[in-house]
């Protein structure tokens, strides 16, 4: 009789991969393949275009105003190449933020794909 795994409950309180269990001194079976699973969805997820067309026409709708920028990265092989690039806008971006005539806002949301524009 195997004494209980002390990690096994810990398991309810994270994604974290703990209390896979064993199969002789490698992982389970379906615990690898859940982790090539989950490591190829990541990879696309990455990979997936951001849509800023799907928020921002919905705002429009409710009147609220927008501004898409760009970063100066000018696509996701620069940008996991050059991540300072993904933190500066382009130059046409700080082109337009300087002519949209910004002005104090009481409230001011930042959509941001960052590495997944499933997140």
């Amino acid at each position: 009789m195997n004494p209980p795994d002390a990690w096994n409950p810990l398991r309810e309180f994270t994604d974290a991969r703990i209390a896979l269990g064993r199969s002789g001194a490698s992982l389970p079976t379906r615990e690898v393949l859940n982790f090539g699973l989950a490591h190829a969805r990541a990879r696309d997820a990455i990979h997936q275009p951001f849509a800023s067309d799907q928020l921002v026409q919905p705002l429009a709708e409710l009147g609220l105003s927008t501004l898409t920028v760009r970063s100066a990265a000018s696509d996701r092989h620069v940008y996991l190449n050059r991540p300072d690039l993904g933190r500066q806008l382009n130059e046409e971006s700080r082109a337009d933020l300087a002519a949209s005539g910004a002005r104090p806002a009481d409230l001011l949301l930042v959509i941001g794909d960052g590495l997944s524009s499933y997140a």
